[in-house]
């Protein structure tokens, strides 16, 4: 049987760079989306108080943003969980 432990994440006082690479990230999807690249867009964020901020447009082939939201999770469970 596994140990489970608990990691607590304590938010730090100061800006951090995870925060100016948030703000990059947005900016850059926005100037994407208003020279006209883009007609679907699916966003989630998570606040430092644990909130879930999530929305999405669907501009069409729903299946592409199907397959693109599982490719990103794919990838956050890869960066995030201890591989065996």
């Amino acid at each position: 049987m596994s140990n489970l432990n608990l990691v607590k994440f304590e938010r730090k006082s100061e800006p951090s760079l995870d925060q100016a690479e948030v703000i990059r990230l947005l900016e850059d999807a926005l100037r994407f989306a208003k020279e006209g690249r883009y007609d679907s867009m699916a966003v989630v964020m998570i606040g430092n108080d644990g909130d879930v901020l999530d929305c999405w447009h669907n501009g069409g082939r729903p299946y592409v943003m199907l397959g693109a939201i599982e490719a990103i999770k794919a990838d956050f469970l890869s960066a995030n969980i201890e591989q065996r």
